[in-house]
């Protein structure tokens, strides 16, 4: 009995790692395809089943993106990481941007993905 636990186990781990396997393929080559360093992959629960998953590719926003982004976020910071979630989605589960609660799961995981990196200065 114990083997049969071991084996369910084995096999939902081994599809786990596939799914894995899968997201960082396509995120090599969204990469590809869109000229970009770093691909960010969101998942949202699935209201009607919680065991589910949905998920959604995206990149980080050019400059051009990012300055519209700035200029909205002072009179309407939803509508503007609407726009810019819009505009930054490549490939997934579209209702992660259509449907508003699986938007409003999303949307604190896209202010990460527009945080400026770090840098530095030096007076010599």
């Amino acid at each position: 009995m114990g083997k049969e636990i071991d084996l369910k186990e084995t096999a939902e781990e081994k599809e786990i790692v596939k799914a894995e396997e899968d997201k960082l393929a396509l995120a090599e080559k969204l990469k590809l395809k869109h000229q970009t360093r770093a691909i960010f992959f969101i998942e949202v629960e699935s209201e009607d089943e919680p065991d589910k998953w949905l998920g959604a590719y995206f990149r980080k926003p050019n400059l051009k993106e990012y300055s519209y982004f700035t200029s909205l976020v002072e009179k309407n910071k939803i509508q503007a990481l609407q726009d810019l979630m819009g505009k930054i989605f490549l490939e997934g589960d579209r209702e992660i941007l259509d449907d508003d609660d699986y938007f409003l799961s999303a949307m604190s995981q896209i202010e990460s993905i527009v945080s400026v990196q770090a840098s530095r200065i030096k007076k010599y």
